[in-house]
């Protein structure tokens, strides 16, 4: 099948989103670079592509880079929806089927970050690699009043205060961005989708775990923190790079939060480039 709007490589740099379908479902995504190297990035709990902005370009002039709207999120489908990580992981893996791509270095922020663990637990031959950003499923630790706050808020203070949780600037929470949220927030579908894979992640206040099969298969991770993440503990990074050993490379940034790939992008591109030479 061949995506909307795209018949050929030339066409990739010049076009912002793409739209396809997978299983029937509408999907958007982002389609960058050229190479025989693919970079899958995937965003977290209530984001969306654009999470990636400041990272798309710089890893595209080394690689072709995927970034969707995971369902429930975005402009992707979102209704009949898996909510469950292994859900998710299995429709991450039918679109790289209808983009004919086989294998892929996969980068997840957060809840992405577990979908992508899942991924390279359930079909280990499609992930070479792992990139895992303020990653969930690394630790027991997180910040449930920030996901119930996130689903709950109706109005621009309430959702306002619970998005500077996710910067250590918190002045980098703008009028445009809590509008944008709230809107997406209003759609139908969106708040049942939340809850669902608020559930998912979490069961009686603590994260599920996803290192174990991660660690025995060898695959080469690389973790990157803001080391002041106020949603998921930066000591997460620090335990996981004592079990995980030789396959596994830390990096911590000071100055940034949970959305450290967005405060810190240029030494986060710089990382990931070097991780994926």
């Amino acid at each position: 099948m061949i995506p909307d709007s795209e018949e050929n490589g030339e066409k990739r740099d010049t076009l912002q989103y793409l739209f396809t379908e997978v299983g029937g479902l509408r999907v958007r995504y982002a389609d960058r670079g050229f190479g025989d190297s693919v970079v899958l990035l995937l965003h977290g709990f209530g984001g969306d592509l654009d999470n990636w902005m400041f990272n798309l370009d710089s890893l595209a002039e080394k690689h072709r880079v995927l970034a969707l709207d995971l369902p429930g999120h975005g402009q992707s489908v979102k209704t009949n929806v898996d909510p469950s990580l292994s859900g998710m992981a299995t429709f991450v893996r039918k679109f790289l089927d209808v983009l004919s791509v086989s294998s892929v270095h996969v980068v997840g922020h957060s809840m992405g970050g577990a979908i992508a663990m899942q991924l390279a637990s359930d079909s280990p031959e499609t992930v070479k690699s792992l990139g895992l950003i303020c990653s969930a499923g690394l630790g027991p630790d997180i910040n449930s009043d920030y996901l119930r706050g996130f689903v709950e808020a109706q109005s621009q203070q309430e959702l306002k205060l619970v998005l500077q949780q996710l910067f250590a600037d918190e002045s980098l929470v703008n009028l445009q961005l809590v509008n944008d949220l709230l809107n997406y927030k209003r759609i139908d579908g969106v708040e049942a989708t939340l809850n669902a894979l608020s559930e998912t992640l979490i069961s009686a206040g603590e994260q599920t775990f996803l290192t174990d099969n991660i660690v025995a298969s060898g695959i080469p991770v690389l973790v990157i923190w803001g080391k002041q993440d106020r949603i998921i503990p930066v000591s997460h990074a620090q335990n996981y790079s004592a079990a995980g050993g030789s396959c596994v490379e830390v990096e911590i940034f000071d100055s940034a939060g949970h959305m450290v790939q967005m405060e810190k992008a240029y030494d986060v591109n710089r990382s990931l480039l070097n991780f994926l030479a």
